[in-house]
């Protein structure tokens, strides 16, 4: 199928209220023109990959690369300058493959039981608002009907502490550190809410705690949680001769994505889920019937939505033919994540949560391939909690505004809902 054409001038569809709803503008796009050569809202010219067996196979080619030259910024390195993400293997493997042991779900499957006391204890301290709520100098019918009626704001009361907790524990960070790292990573999860200083200011904080646990790694203490494991990988895989050593920088630039990434992801796709479930003319009340949440029941919901429409932008070492369409050597490729989500090819009735679909795991919000996203296990666990606590409390939750007056920020990469009022 022929590709549609860039013309000059066009809005882009990625523009707009894209980042609010994009399932319409890529639905369309999967159905009419599934490998469409368009612009990005910067004016970029891109090629968006649509179909779900299209994306999967994409996402495994290794001619759509990750790769980028670190740029020479005039300064000393510092966290974050580079990513996982920019590399491809075997530089890619041989960086992943110090912190893939750690985050396996077999290594944290002790870890389930603290996250649901988290979980608990955080739900507790919502439920004390809303006794307070309904007693508060009023009796009978008239409090009862408060208790009813509490609002909470579910990223700031809820989603964000409860994930940052769930993070620093894991991870091992101590108390001390923890107030300075989540205003850091506040500010970089928005960077649209803050000015050029403030982010600066917060990638120096992220960069001088990543440095100082990576020198306390390399004392006679050699530090706790996921950061302590990575680090003393890190270690012992320098001092094996001919093993394919890390840099310094390297392991820096790792822990720091790992802490940003697992941290902002799991608070919008906790965001999203409630969203979705809110939608539905029973809310919570079906994840509440199933006792324990199941991670299955998470796979669904991550199908249904999830903040990054797309994987990571991809460029193309030669030309590459996807569809019958060729996608010419150094274009960039979005291989849109949502659209493969929602591809009736695969799924039917793509539109329905289903929470028992049997084709749920066929979603791939984390991706696929050498890319699949490290922290998949970590979030899965945090979200079977969260929604799971959420749902046996207040079953019948809803959103308290309408969806048009719901804000969003970030862009078509990665949307993020500013405020959840529930």
């Amino acid at each position: 199928m022929a590709s549609t054409p860039v013309s000059p001038g066009t809005a882009s569809p990625l523009g707009g209220r894209f980042i609010a709803d994009p399932r319409p503008v890529l639905d369309r796009l999967r159905e009419s023109c599934p490998v469409t050569h368009t612009t990005s809202p910067a004016g970029q010219e891109v090629w968006v990959v649509t179909r779900e067996a299209d994306v999967r196979a994409a996402l495994l080619n290794p001619r759509l690369s990750l790769a980028r030259e670190p740029v020479d910024v005039g300064r000393p390195h510092r966290a974050l300058d580079m990513t996982l993400v920019n590399y491809d293997p075997p530089d890619h493997t041989r960086i992943r493959r110090l912190a893939a042991p750690a985050l396996s779900a077999a290594r944290l499957a002790p870890w389930r039981e603290r996250v649901a006391e988290l979980a608990e204890g955080m739900l507790d301290g919502l439920g004390r608002r809303e006794s307070l709520a309904g007693v508060a100098n009023l009796e009978g019918a008239e409090g009862a009907d408060r208790a009813e009626r509490l609002e909470v704001e579910l990223l700031a009361d809820f989603a964000q502490p409860f994930a940052f907790g769930v993070m620093c524990e894991v991870f091992g960070i101590a108390e001390a550190h923890r107030s300075a790292l989540r205003a850091a990573m506040d500010t970089l999860a928005d960077a649209q809410g803050h000015s050029v200083a403030e982010k600066e200011a917060a990638v120096s904080v992220l960069d001088s705690y990543v440095r100082w646990r990576v020198d306390l790694g390399a004392s006679a203490d050699r530090g706790a949680g996921v950061i302590g494991e990575v680090i003393r990988t890190w270690t012992a895989g320098n001092e094996t001769p001919g093993a394919a050593a890390v840099s310094r920088e390297e392991l820096l630039d790792l822990i720091a994505m790992l802490l940003l990434a697992g941290y902002d992801s799991t608070v919008q796709m906790l965001a999203l889920a409630v969203l979705t479930l809110c939608a539905e003319p029973d809310g919570l009340a079906p994840l509440a019937a199933t006792g324990e949440l199941s991670p299955s029941a998470v796979d669904e919901l991550l199908r249904m939505d999830t903040p990054g429409p797309f994987a990571t932008t991809r460029h193309a070492l030669s030309d590459v033919r996807i569809a019958g369409t060729v996608i010419p050597a150094g274009s960039q490729v979005l291989l849109s994540l949502t659209a493969a989500n929602h591809d009736h090819r695969t799924h039917t009735d793509p539109q329905l949560l289903r929470l028992d679909r049997t084709t749920r795991s066929r979603q791939l919000s984390f991706g696929l391939g050498p890319h699949y996203c490290l922290g998949s296990a970590l979030a899965r666990m945090t979200l079977v909690a969260a929604l799971g606590g959420l749902a046996r409390r207040w079953p019948g939750a809803r959103v308290a505004v309408g969806t048009e007056r719901l804000r969003w920020r970030g862009g078509f990469l990665h949307r993020r809902l500013v405020a959840l009022p529930v």
